[in-house]
């Protein structure tokens, strides 16, 4: 028969008791207090503290942070501020940064913006900085709260502290430029990101992509490109590439779009969709510059096939033209290429 967890913790804190361990060592009785905040087992947890006193172990900080962070998993909030008065009582055992930290994820997830607030300050004025899972706790719980001047508040503090922002901080920090900024969101989280030398995530770098080509501002979607090219984004450089490219071909701006396809090939990418290749196809056109155009088939024939769509575009431009050899050359790949 297969033990539960709870049979477990149980089993090893008899185990403990029969064999005896140091009695300035209650790490062991902390693991199992542990252990019972991620089975919700408050009155387990209680148990262990109890042998632990009733042993004469020299209890520590630790262990009653443990105790509190399993009664505030099961919300038995009362318990742990209880305990947390109780450590504020006794020298050996002060509350520290991770007691202070237990409250404020506690409320953040109970969606409390004045004790999150409360027990942030408290951790100030005890001389503790939040480690970076509270700060993301207290961020995004005043998101969620929209209690947006609360979340860039500690956001600041938390950068004057140096600490580097987690990615789900940095999704918080964009969604608060999303509700605040008019415009210009994407650009001053870029640069804060490029300023502080944070990494970004995927799922980050495929929305701030989204933004960036829904807005069709270039010199915007320049800077997350050059930002994101350093951490090997490859589907969202590509798709980034493609919109720079499809951008300066729409405005006719013939060498800037020439220098965004060297860029994008020579970074080993390929166009992602037919639309981009027949932007460029038409901007060639309306320039009549019919080399170029060649010398950018021949570029991209031996890793992107041309569809029945772009084919179509090359016909009817080489007809309106007059320009019958390469009218002819493009029926003949058409062919080839399996279509009528």
């Amino acid at each position: 028969m297969r033990l539960t967890l709870d049979q477990v913790l149980e089993w090893k804190l008899e185990r403990l008791l029969k064999e005896g361990v140091n009695s300035y060592n209650c790490e062991p009785y902390s693991t199992i207090i542990r252990f019972c905040g991620e089975t919700r087992n408050a009155a387990l947890g209680m148990r262990v503290f109890e042998c632990a006193e009733a042993q004469g172990i020299q209890l520590n900080t630790d262990i009653f942070n443990a105790l509190i962070n399993t009664f505030l998993s099961v919300g038995d909030l009362l318990a742990a501020v209880t305990l947390y008065e109780t450590m504020e009582g006794i020298e050996d055992y002060k509350p520290d940064r991770a007691t202070y930290d237990a409250f404020i994820s506690a409320f953040s997830w109970l969606r409390s913006g004045d004790a999150m607030m409360s027990w942030y300050l408290a951790a100030k004025n005890a001389g503790f900085v939040p480690g970076i899972q509270a700060f993301e706790s207290l961020i995004v719980g005043f998101v969620m709260l929209n209690k947006l001047d609360d979340a860039e508040l500690v956001f600041k503090e938390m950068v004057s502290f140096e600490m580097k922002p987690t990615c789900t901080i940095l999704e918080a920090k964009l969604e608060v430029l999303s509700r605040t900024e008019e415009g210009n969101r994407v650009k001053s989280f870029i640069k804060l990101v490029s300023d502080g030398d944070w990494e970004l995530n995927k799922a980050l770098v495929d929305r701030l992509t989204r933004l960036c080509l829904d807005g069709g501002e270039v010199d915007i979607m320049e800077q997350l490109l050059a930002l994101i090219q350093k951490e090997a984004h490859f589907s969202s450089a590509t798709q980034l590439h493609c919109g720079i490219i499809r951008f300066y071909a729409s405005a006719d701006l013939l060498s800037d779009m020439e220098h965004a396809i060297d860029r994008m090939l020579d970074d080993g990418m390929m166009f992602l969709c037919p639309e981009d290749v027949e932007a460029v196809i038409c901007s060639y056109f309306r320039h009549k510059a019919f080399d170029r155009l060649e010398m950018f088939l021949n570029r991209i024939r031996s890793l992107y096939m041309l569809t029945r769509s772009s084919y179509d575009i090359l016909v009817a431009g080489f007809q309106r033209f007059d320009l019958h050899q390469r009218l002819e050359a493009t029926i003949k790949d058409m062919r080839e290429a399996g279509f009528a």
